[in-house]
């Protein structure tokens, strides 16, 4: 730790402490950042993945060592409490301003539901020609899985709108058993299309 230019002023008033008034503050200074934080720390700027920690603890620790090594000067106005506290406020909302950055934005993860995507019932076709492009997708996927019931059966299903699990129990197979049929779907299709070309 590098000590910073208030480390000397910070160390008299911290030398006066005992360690009541430790505990007493960190506790304050935890329950403050709860509140802060609640419901944020699931993702975006304050989550454990993007902060490398948890959330409570990581801001805990710099309020704690931004006083210790004099990073922040400790206002003779406010007891150690309120400065730890003033703290965490201030890196809680500039790691917000750093991640609503640019370059925050760059290195963002997005997460995307692929049962979702897969089973994402497009909006029914408009003009005549998107039906016609409809009905003949429509048609070579039938065509390719013809005979093999399974792969019939998920096509029925999918074309109600039904979701993985659902149709697993359905089909009374497991969801992973479901997702190689899937596959088997896939891998048939494009088998089919390859030998209409």
């Amino acid at each position: 730790m590098k000590a910073g230019q208030y480390y000397h002023s910070n160390q008299i008033r911290l030398a006066q402490l005992v360690d009541a008034d430790w505990i007493v503050a960190l506790a304050k200074c935890k329950e403050h950042i709860n509140w802060r934080l609640k419901q944020k720390t699931l993702s975006g700027a304050h989550a454990a993945s993007n902060l490398g920690s948890d959330p409570v603890e990581h801001y805990l620790g710099l309020s704690y060592e931004k006083i210790l090594t004099g990073e922040w000067e400790w206002k003779t106005e406010y007891c150690l409490a309120e400065q730890m506290i003033r703290i965490a406020n201030s890196c809680i909302s500039k790691e917000v301003e750093k991640a609503k950055s640019v370059k925050g934005e760059s290195f963002k993860i997005l997460y995307r539901n692929i049962e979702e995507e897969f089973y994402d019932l497009a909006d029914p076709p408009q003009t005549l020609a998107d039906i016609n492009l409809y009905e003949a997708k429509l048609h070579n996927i039938e065509t390719a899985i013809s005979g093999d019931e399974q792969l019939e059966f998920l096509v029925e299903a999918i074309k109600e709108g039904k979701k993985r699990t659902e149709i697993a129990d359905l089909m009374d197979i497991k969801p992973r058993q479901f997702d190689k049929l899937r596959e088997k779907l896939i891998r048939r299709v494009r088998t089919h299309q390859s030998s209409v070309k």
